[in-house]
């Protein structure tokens, strides 16, 4: 059967400075489990999500979390040839260092932050996504970066129909489609894109590169160059990835987790 590992550190799932041991990334983690039992009620057989824990030590009580492997770090393996071993579409971590290494040798990674978050409800699992350097490459916001605002959007308009390449959180985003189509009743994913680019031609490039890659995205924003905040305060996701830092602190600002994807010309 289909599956799709997502790979998180007891750093990230569990606070190792407070009481209070729920780390930033356990509700992201129950989220998935609850998806896990829908499919097992719907008797859906093909796709679902595997659990791995990565820790330095044993760790037992996982705090009502269904972890389908624990696999112990020790000194005679790298984390890259964990991560080989386990060919994740995710790896969140509270280690930027690994992070960086992950994404370089090809997985989607993020760098989580503990901090206080809203307290959501299990209905769903929300996630929302940034569009360049996320579920896209950095190729325009490279444009944006080196040349300015004018640039891009002159580079957009002339590359409108040429899709990008697909960014480091594109398996992820695949992943999740993939067990959103499994459910022939009412789906407990729903997923979102919440992007700088603007109206126009930014946006109907990001349409087209979406769907040319299988990137179904349930709800896109475009906010041209507004705060991200707000919008993802008023949507609640159980996790959000952005490659600018700015828009993390601000997601963060505003209860919500936000991941740092440090991939392009923005981890610069």
């Amino acid at each position: 059967m289909t599956s799709f590992t997502i790979a998180v550190t007891s750093c990230a799932l569990f606070n190792q400075e407070r009481t209070d041991i729920k780390g930033v990334a356990f509700p992201f983690v129950k989220a998935i489990n609850m998806v896990n039992q829908h499919m097992d009620q719907e008797e859906v057989n093909e796709g679902r999500f595997k659990i791995v824990l990565i820790t330095k030590s044993c760790q037992e009580n996982v705090y009502g979390l269904k972890i389908d492997h624990i696999r112990q770090i020790t000194a005679k393996k790298t984390l890259l040839e964990y991560l080989n071993d386990l060919k994740p579409v995710l790896y969140l971590s509270t280690d930027s260092d690994s992070v960086r290494e992950a994404i370089k040798a090809g997985y989607g990674a993020a760098i989580m932050f503990q901090t206080d978050y809203t307290e959501l409800s299990d209905d769903k699992l929300r996630v929302a996504f940034d569009g360049d350097g996320v579920l896209f490459s950095d190729e325009s916001e490279r444009v944006y970066k080196e040349r300015g605002l004018d640039a891009f959007l002159q580079n957009e308009e002339d590359l409108e129909d040429k899709v990008l390449r697909v960014g480091p959180l594109g398996e992820f985003a695949k992943a999740l489609l993939f067990i959103q189509k499994r459910f022939t009743n009412i789906c407990p994913v729903r997923t979102y894109l919440v992007t700088s680019r603007n109206a126009g031609s930014p946006a109907i490039r990001g349409f087209k590169t979406l769907q040319e890659h299988g990137l179904g995205i349930d709800e896109a924003f475009f906010l041209g160059g507004a705060h991200k905040g707000p919008i993802l305060k008023a949507i609640k996701p159980h996790i959000f990835f952005d490659d600018q830092q700015s828009h993390v602190d601000g997601a963060l600002e505003h209860g919500v987790v936000g991941a740092y994807v440090p991939f392009g010309v923005c981890s610069n």
